[in-house]
């Protein structure tokens, strides 16, 4: 009688492991590629041909992929092409800010199909639960309009100006709206029934710079965001860096000056103080002389020469810089991706800051602008929900 053999439980969750590693390698393929053929998917991932077809057929039947048509011929049949299934399912985006709450739906491909603004609620003067509420109603609003589409939404995700933790989705530490251990995920999955996934929003607006922007030629980047707040997203050989408690990035808190006489966890940190769009609008009042002078005000007002928005805006340079040289000092990274409403002044600030970051250390990174503008915190938050979206599809294998 010929003997039996059983796979133990451990053997059949590598293979099942294996699997899935295979499928995320071939779904990040395709959707880098755009289209590929089954064979050029296995000549690119080094991957034998079955393996690709089993991966591929799993991949079909979960709807990530799809096929987008039949390719050019080199002499036989010619090959059939298979693309990223983006609409198959749909992904809520919030990038909460100090000043406006922006709300968009992404296809699972991190196209910002359409989105809505409104004030934050902190601009507002709503804290705690009130703000989660104004949340709800602007996520709620934005489904409406999708009509039938709206069955086709895979997951929520929200950018919070704070300390995160990811996996609760409890908001620890967030100044802007008087979160202190706020179930942010919770409260807003209790109401609509739809996974919800909430990071930091620098974090998120790093992970789509990854995935999108300036990742796709670098693993080692500082995402770093100047707006209402200041905070920043460190990659590292391609994951985001968070810390031990959760808090890596938080420097809105680094010490530039060092009289500083320190805050509550309600206020925000030194370097903020300094450079943050607050402290930029009180030196444009200052500069221009006008009560209701704006941080752009002040950047315009140095490119077209005036002295006193000269000096201001260099001094806001060097409180960058010096922050700039303690990140690369510390990390190294490939370069400093900047972002936030404070970045969108371009050369008049990023010239300043380059000329005084090498005077301040040998250890100079790259300066660049954030690839994805001011949509970066959007479609970072709409990639918290994709992300989710596609391990649930996987878990299903």
């Amino acid at each position: 009688m010929p003997k039996t053999e059983y796979l133990s439980a451990k053997a059949i969750t590598d293979i099942v492991e294996v699997r899935k590693h295979n499928m995320r390698t071939i779904l990040k393929l395709v959707e880098s590629a755009g289209q590929l053929s089954r064979a050029e998917i296995a000549r690119r991932s080094g991957l034998s041909q079955p393996t690709v077809s089993a991966a591929v057929d799993g991949l079909v039947s979960l709807g990530l992929l799809t096929v987008a048509g039949e390719g050019c011929s080199t002499g036989g049949r010619p090959p059939i092409m298979l693309k990223l299934n983006a609409e198959s399912q749909y992904a809520i985006g919030v990038d909460l800010g100090g000043t406006n709450l922006r709300v968009g739906v992404a296809d699972l491909a991190g196209r910002i199909l359409f989105h809505r603004e409104r004030p934050s609620p902190g601009r507002l003067g709503l804290h705690g639960d009130d703000a989660v509420h104004l949340i709800a109603d602007a996520i709620r609003e934005t489904i409406e309009v999708l009509g039938q589409c709206r069955n086709n939404i895979g997951g929520i995700g929200l950018g919070a100006p704070g300390v995160t933790d990811p996996e609760s989705g409890i908001v620890s530490v967030a100044p802007a709206f008087a979160w202190n251990s706020t179930p942010v995920a919770a409260m807003l999955r209790n109401r609509f029934s739809i996974p919800v996934r909430v990071d930091n929003d620098v974090n998120a607006a790093a992970m789509a710079e990854l995935h999108y922007g300036c990742g796709l030629e670098l693993s080692n980047f500082v995402f770093v965001s100047i707006g209402t707040g200041i905070g920043a997203g460190i990659v590292i050989d391609g994951r985001i860096y968070r810390g031990f408690s959760g808090s890596a990035g938080e420097i809105g808190y680094m010490v530039i000056d060092p009289t500083w006489p320190g805050s509550g966890i309600y206020d925000f940190g030194c370097f903020e103080s300094r450079a943050a769009s607050g402290a930029i609008t009180d030196m444009a009042v200052k500069a221009l002389g006008r009560d209701d002078a704006t941080a752009e005000g002040l950047f315009a007002a140095a490119r077209h020469g005036d002295f006193r928005a000269i000096q201001s805006v260099d001094q806001i340079a060097n409180v960058i810089a010096a922050s700039f040289a303690s990140i690369a000092a510390l990390l190294d990274p490939g370069a400093i991706v900047f972002g936030g409403g404070i970045s969108e002044a371009g050369e008049i600030l990023f010239e300043p800051i380059r000329a005084r970051l090498s005077k301040l250390s040998p250890f100079v990174p790259e300066i660049r602008p954030s690839r994805l503008g001011s949509n970066a915190g959007l479609v970072g938050a709409a990639a918290l929900a994709i992300e989710d979206i596609r391990e649930r599809m996987l878990e299903s294998v």
